[in-house]
């Protein structure tokens, strides 16, 4: 039986709507933190929560009872409830990663402080910048709306750091929001294929937002390329000190640089690109803590952990703590409450390059020969998910690791995040208990995503995103060809609230994908039946 231990497992409420099934779960996590958290000063046994940072992580596992009712063979189906943590999404433990990282190696300067202002010797930002000669009096460089962008970011730095990054919306607004508490100032560059909800979240917590056109990845206008020419400006070539320092700085009256008198402009901005799918402190957020979670709450016993991948950190970060366990009581002699090793796949929408990366060891989909995409670069409803290349964190997981090394941990440390992925490999795994981490992949479709999404409203009471919906099919899947009393997890990513103008919207699914949509053909009696909508004989 799973434990009984502070990260908990919950069964779903039966709510009248998805928001307040959202809500009801937010109080409940809070309420449990209240009682559990020990950060700050206390009263009559009253605990103070320690800020955001402190709540991300520790989310509960959602057992899904309805769902796991269809399968004959006994199988439980869990869902890890990322969507719990403060920002709404598992991202908020590698932006926390990212962050942390960056202002330990100086790629940040150290988060806001009231006592900067009164002692400005200690901010570290008084210092002559050594720009090039080639210093520009305006931004007529820099297109118009990153110029406003950064406008954005350095209105509302406390640091004089900036984070800069290239995502989908989902990683951006965990970012800015820790920025927030941070002090740090936050420029995001995302794709236009978007949901409006996601922008204008960005733009409320103060972040300079540039939307571009989706393409792939070799174009310089994708949208982690611009991200990553944005630092340059700011942080590399550094030509604008001079000009964002008279044009900006000044007129704001910035109170950390009032007392500065020099001639020459301070060195304004240290900028840092987090750069999400190479950084692999991505990774290490979810091996040292998503995976750790999961295995105590079900006391060890995961059969199978399946999942999408954006940028891979989640599914390979816990699929390695999960290995990782498993042949350790095997080589320990444990008792060893699963006789194979937990299974772990990929689940991969339609245009994604990562499916046949794991079925064939090729990085492609037929999608990319099309001369002009239908819709969008991978060709899919889904948001945040599929690639069309391997990334640093995903190629960890095509890895074949030696097991009785212990060499996850080890092989992050060697790992530089400018290598070549496609070519890595292990030299040193030769014993038998070796394995690569992602083991399988399925390719799940937009409509048994969208029909995944609606069943799970009507029966199970939670409303989530296309990601999230793929992810729960995927399991139901996997969960029926495994043997009984299996346990299988996946993931709730993030909730339908920011999928409503395009995921959510009945318009957009069927006039602009052309995809049905549930409810809609009420003659048909298999329309309900998400078996048959899954491909499930049982």
């Amino acid at each position: 039986m799973p434990s009984n231990n502070s990260s908990f497992i919950i069964a779903p409420l039966a709510v009248g709507s998805a928001v307040a099934a959202v809500s009801v779960f937010a109080a409940l996590i809070f309420r449990r933190r209240s009682r559990t958290c020990s950060n700050g000063p206390s009263s009559n046994d009253a605990v103070i929560i320690g800020g955001y940072q402190s709540l991300i992580g520790d989310t509960p596992l959602l057992y899904l009872p309805h769902i796991s009712s269809l399968l004959p063979n006994n199988v439980k189906i869990y869902v890890k409830m990322e969507c719990l943590n403060p920002g709404g999404t598992g991202k908020d433990r590698a932006a926390r990663s990212m962050i942390l990282c960056a202002e330990e190696k100086g790629e940040l300067p150290p988060p806001y402080k009231a006592s900067m202002i009164a002692n400005k010797a200690d901010s570290k930002i008084t210092n002559i910048s050594d720009a090039p000669n080639t210093a520009v009096k305006d931004h007529s460089n820099i297109p118009d709306e990153i110029h406003a962008a950064i406008v954005t970011a350095l209105k509302n730095t406390k640091t004089h750091g900036i984070l800069i990054e290239g995502t989908s919306g989902s990683t951006g607004i965990s970012l800015a929001s820790l920025a927030c508490t941070r002090g740090h100032g936050i420029i995001v560059a995302m794709p236009d294929d978007q949901s409006n909800q996601k922008k204008e979240f960005l733009e409320k917590l103060g972040c300079g937002v540039v939307v571009v056109k989706n393409c792939s990845i070799s174009n310089p206008g994708h949208y982690v390329n611009v991200a990553r020419r944005i630092w340059e400006w700011l942080n590399v070539e550094r030509r604008y000190d001079e000009y964002y320092w008279e044009s900006v700085m000044k007129p704001a009256g910035d109170e950390i640089l009032n007392g500065h008198n020099n001639s020459s402009p301070p060195r304004l901005i240290r900028a840092a690109f987090m750069n999400q799918f190479e950084n692999l402190a991505n990774v290490t957020s979810h091996y040292t803590s998503t995976g750790p979670e999961i295995y105590s709450q079900l006391d060890g016993k995961v059969d199978a952990f399946i999942m999408s991948a954006g940028t891979g950190g989640t599914l390979v970060g816990v699929g390695a703590y999960l290995k990782e366990r498993f042949f350790e009581n095997l080589q320990q002699k444990h008792r060893m409450l699963s006789q194979s090793p937990p299974r772990i796949i990929l689940v991969d929408p339609p245009g994604s390059s990562l499916f046949n990366k794991i079925k064939f060891g090729v990085a492609y989909a037929s999608q990319q020969s099309e001369r002009k995409l239908r819709r969008h670069r991978y060709d899919t409803l889904a948001e945040g998910i599929g690639l069309d290349r391997v990334t640093a964190n995903f190629g960890l997981g095509c890895e074949m690791i030696s097991w009785e090394k212990k060499a996850f941990a080890k092989r992050i440390d060697e790992t530089s995040s400018d290598q070549n992925y496609e070519q890595i490999s292990n030299n040193n795994a030769s014993s038998t208990l070796q394995s690569k981490i992602i083991d399988d992949a399925l390719s799940i479709s937009d409509q048994q995503a969208v029909h995944m999404a609606h069943h799970l409203l009507r029966h199970e009471g939670l409303f989530v995103g296309s990601s999230s919906a793929m992810n729960v099919a995927g399991a139901i899947i996997v969960a029926s060809q495994m043997p009984e009393r299996s346990n299988i997890v996946t993931v709730v990513c993030d909730g339908g609230q920011r999928h409503t103008s395009r995921f959510w919207n009945r318009d957009f699914v069927v006039n602009e994908w052309g995809l049905k949509w549930p409810g809609d053909n009420v003659t048909d009696p298999l329309e309900h039946d998400i078996l048959h909508q899954l491909g499930i004989k049982v």
